[in-house]
């Protein structure tokens, strides 16, 4: 058996290699492209993309390429030809004729980790009103004294907890500080809760996902990356869960509480999703084009949402449009 070992790793490699051969010579690119480098097979030039730098400089990379090639360059990074843009007059071209002459987007493989209704996947008008759910949540957080109190509380325990420490990890530290501020806010978990310190542990393996190598393998950060946000979806489900069981006298007042307390669906609401649902597949998931159809329940959306964080906030002198 193991005499077998050596001719099934070779024809392997040579399979590999043939493959990857083939993608090299298949590789077709426009005319009139930026001065660059494809770098290898498959991987491109992510890895170099991905090393790291100080925070006060545009890292070796870029430094390279922009002395070899120019400002703007071509290369292939997380698995997709790319054009790099260092030039600050072409940026700005670009942020202005956003969703005309160029779409955000992320790499496919970002998808994996981001989820496809992410904020930082979607675009155009779907990506405003996320944003300006966002947003407006946020607003009304910071003006609530509730809000400011516990930034305090936290703050002096975290300080607190540095006095017997030789060495802070600062950026971790202040990590851990904003997942627990939101984990309390959005979620009434505190920070002492184990589920607090497994939110915790997900979300930072999560986030090592979006600066690694987009190759699902076992045991690869990115792999990981897409197992912890399915853990995070799984804690959200059960704490959501959990939350429907418990008595209606006890509300928490976060953010969870104003969208479960809007659950129960008027007849309008419930003749508005027969119908969308009509014309959908047995099993077939609703999509943006069906919420889109959803008017009702936008208008009744857009009104809890004025309700709950606009009309309680008051902003001298300024007039308001909605």
């Amino acid at each position: 058996m193991f005499g077998f070992f050596p001719l099934i790793l070779s024809t392997f490699l040579l399979g590999l290699g043939f493959y990857l051969l083939l993608q090299v010579l298949a590789r077709k690119e426009p005319a009139n492209l930026p001065r660059g480098s494809m770098g290898w097979p498959l991987f491109g030039e992510t890895l170099g993309f991905l090393k790291p730098h100080s925070s006060n400089s545009m890292g070796s990379f870029l430094q390279e390429h922009c002395s070899r090639y120019g400002r703007v360059f071509k290369s292939h990074l997380f698995g997709s030809p790319t054009i790099v843009s260092c030039d600050h007059e072409l940026n700005m071209v670009v942020l202005q004729n956003e969703e005309k002459l160029f779409k955000v987007s992320y790499p496919k493989a970002m998808h994996g980790i981001l989820g496809n209704f992410s904020l930082l996947i979607v675009s155009g008008d779907v990506h405003k009103k996320l944003r300006n759910i966002g947003v407006s949540f946020i607003t009304s957080s910071k003006s609530n004294p509730e809000f400011l109190d516990c930034v305090e509380k936290m703050t002096i325990s975290m300080m607190n907890s540095w006095k017997n420490c030789k060495e802070i990890g600062f950026y971790k530290e202040v990590k851990k500080f904003t997942l627990n501020l939101m984990v309390k806010h959005l979620l009434s978990i505190e920070p002492e809760e184990p589920l607090a310190f497994k939110i915790l542990e997900d979300f930072l393996t999560y986030m090592k996902g979006f600066v690694s190598l987009p190759v699902y393998l076992p045991g690869t950060p990115y792999a990981s990356a897409v197992k912890a946000r399915a853990r995070l979806s799984a804690t959200v489900r059960e704490i959501i869960k959990e939350r429907r069981k418990e008595q209606l006298g006890l509300v928490k007042g976060d953010f969870l509480d104003a969208i479960l307390s809007k659950e129960n669906l008027s007849d309008e609401k419930t003749q508005e999703h027969n119908a969308i649902r009509k014309n959908k597949e047995n099993g077939e998931s609703l999509n943006w084009e069906d919420y889109q159809k959803m008017e009702f329940t936008c208008n009744v959306r857009k009104y809890f949402i004025y309700k709950t964080f606009v009309s309680t906030t008051y902003i001298k002198g300024q007039n308001l449009k909605w």
